[in-house]
């Protein structure tokens, strides 16, 4: 069989679903030797170095404009040189492609939560729907976003697939203290401090987060990520409430420092009002740090009965949370390994195994 992969973020992108990518295509090809498989990246990652090579990968570079012209006019044309069996597509598939069409669908938070992203960003979304009605099968990432998508009319469902997201292995391994030493002298890091990785924006609801903070006694706070669209003036409200000397917040950080930012941090917190998944609270868990996730759309079946919930719309509630694990000694080791254990249920290989069968089983029901 010929599968086409949309893999355009695999250099460059949107940081989650770079991580998502990246691990995918780093597993599938890995562990099917048995299909050819076509690689589609950008032409402008063509001196960048891909990282696998294998006799049964093509390396496809194609021009790009946003995700979606590139994937609705560009991509049917290789699919049809190449003439593909199947074509997995990031978000927009193309209603021009000849081969069997799978979505892989990030989530579709935009259209309960139309909020929380712009309305440029609201354009721009708003063909997903008609586009994936013309595609074969959908992937997502949740049973949470499996739902919004049959409640919205995507698909029906029998003809959407969910493939969790994994744990990258380096999240698993044992951390040189000589290494913990030097970022946190880097980034000038307090010796106890509750740790955000993400973006920085209103969905991701920091600010209940920092409000919470301010209510505790000497408690410090470690932000990681990077402002897009949607963002909150996170340094105006730590100047507002006089917390300069208790939130560090670093930006965005290379990949390979954050596994040790979390397995510095006293526990985690990610106050999120929507997510399709949640990634950053199981890496957490899976370097052994105790959690705490807003109670809503994906986390609570994501978390499962590995973290603390609030109710993401107060801040006292998320700041009796943190004052009991910091003060639960039990507790607090109880939840370290719980979220050892529920980081194991969620691992890349098990992602890539799924997602290769899925495209298999979709084919052969099409050929049918």
């Amino acid at each position: 069989m010929k599968i086409g992969i949309d893999a355009k973020w695999f250099f460059e992108g949107p940081p989650s679903n770079r991580v998502v990518i990246r691990n995918l295509v780093e597993h599938i090809l890995a562990q099917n030797k048995k299909d050819n498989f076509y690689v589609f990246l950008k032409k402008a990652d063509k001196k960048k170095t891909f990282p696998y090579s294998y006799q049964n990968v093509k390396l496809v570079y194609v021009n790009t404009f946003t995700n979606a012209l590139t994937n609705i006019f560009i991509l049917p044309f290789y699919t049809r040189k190449f003439f593909l069996d199947v074509m997995l597509f990031q978000n927009f598939p193309s209603p021009f492609c000849k081969s069997v069409s799978i979505n892989y669908i990030h989530d579709i938070l935009y259209l309960d939560y139309p909020q929380y992203f712009t309305f440029l960003e609201l354009i721009y979304l708003w063909p997903i729907k008609i586009l994936t009605r013309r595609c074969d099968h959908v992937i997502t990432i949740s049973n949470s976003e499996k739902t919004r998508l049959i409640k919205h009319g995507f698909k029906s469902e029998n003809k959407i697939s969910v493939v969790y997201h994994g744990v990258n292995r380096k999240f698993r391994t044992k951390f040189s203290e000589s290494e913990c030493k030097r970022i946190k002298e880097k980034y000038d890091l307090p010796e106890s401090f509750i740790l955000y990785v993400g973006r920085l924006n209103h969905r991701k609801n920091i600010s209940t987060l920092i409000k919470a903070l301010n209510e505790t006694d000497n408690m410090n706070l470690v932000i990681v990520g990077k402002t897009d669209n949607q963002h909150i003036n996170i340094k105006k409200l730590v100047k507002t409430l006089d917390l300069k000397s208790r939130v560090i917040i670093t930006g965005h950080l290379p990949d390979t420092e954050i596994p040790y930012l979390y397995a510095m941090a006293k526990f985690f917190c990610f106050p999120s009002y929507a997510e399709g998944f949640g990634l950053p609270p199981l890496e957490a868990m899976a370097v052994g740090t105790p959690v705490i996730v807003s109670n809503s759309t994906s986390l609570p079946e994501v978390c499962g009965d590995a973290a603390i919930y609030f109710n993401p719309e107060s801040h006292f509630e998320l700041k009796d949370k943190i004052i009991k694990i910091n003060s639960d000694k039990n507790q607090y080791m109880e939840l370290k390994q719980k979220g050892i254990e529920r980081s194991k249920c969620f691992n890349w290989e098990d992602a890539a195994f799924k997602l290769n069968h899925v495209l298999h089983e979709v084919f052969n029901n099409n050929k049918t």
